[in-house]
């Protein structure tokens, strides 16, 4: 009996409590980044302002190193950006670990509550998509897009792919559980539908980045995408915490603790 209240004691850390710090940690970290960014200059659409901007920065932009150095013009000053880089880097690096473990659990709850076999079979091939989205996404904080670009946009869309995946196999086996609402399956459903949206927009949309050319407005609405889906992802990452949440307070959990 201690050996399974001690293992879901552990679940439960790993899959609600654990999030629900890196996802506030996350958000602290980037609004101070965000405060102490001094600011950008993208000489192809006469844009420059001295603070970090919501519409026109990408969130890597908070992760560099120095300011402008996708500028190709030498007049154009590149500042310092470090205390900025430390902190949001290191919210990635957190949510990056956050995922790992997260789904490292993951199918243990399926199986401690003896779920329908079918959710025991996609948990376990959810849990591989998971532990790998977990490195992509602290790949993106440990290598700065001006340290090496290509490997940051190999690591940021690989993130956001694996993440495709991940979330429909998520979505099935929440789905195939006696024990939890459908409610949350078709929840996950609905970011999986907006992610692939933004692959669309990432793969096929205006292309930004060094040497590329652009207009303000494909500048936005890229900007723009990626920022609404990495809320909308915070967003249904809470919502399947409050139903795993709800079931380590269920009945079926209580039954397990005292058999």
């Amino acid at each position: 009996m201690s050996s399974i209240s001690s293992t879901i004691r552990k679940i439960k850390f790993h899959l609600v409590k654990l999030p629900l710090i890196s996802i506030t940690l996350f958000f602290v970290f980037y609004f101070i980044a965000a405060f102490l960014h001094p600011g950008s200059e993208k000489e192809i659409i006469n844009y420059k302002s001295d603070k970090y901007s919501f519409t026109h920065n990408f969130l890597s932009e908070l992760g560099t190193i120095k300011t402008n150095t996708d500028e190709e013009n030498p007049n154009i000053i590149q500042k310092s950006n470090t205390p900025s880089m430390i902190l949001f880097n290191g919210s990635l690096i957190i949510i990056g670990c956050t995922l790992i473990l997260f789904y490292n659990h993951f199918k243990k709850i399926f199986k401690i509550i003896k779920d329908h076999p079918k959710a025991m079979f996609y948990a376990n091939i959810t849990r591989p998509f998971g532990l790998i989205a977990g490195i992509l996404f602290s790949g993106i904080g440990l290598v700065p897009h001006d340290l090496h670009f290509e490997t940051h946009v190999f690591f940021a869309n690989g993130a956001f792919l694996i993440l495709f995946v991940l979330s429909i196999f998520h979505s099935i086996t929440v789905f195939f559980s006696k024990h939890i609402n459908n409610f949350y399956s078709l929840g996950y459903l609905l970011f999986c539908v907006l992610l692939f949206s933004y692959l669309l927009i990432i793969f096929f949309g205006p292309q930004i980045g060094p040497g590329k050319i652009f207009n303000e407005q494909e500048l936005m609405l890229q900007v723009i995408a990626q920022k609404s889906i990495v809320l909308t992802f915070t967003i249904s990452i809470l919502i399947q915490v409050m139903g795993f949440y709800k079931l380590l307070q269920s009945e079926e959990i209580q039954k397990v603790v005292k058999f």
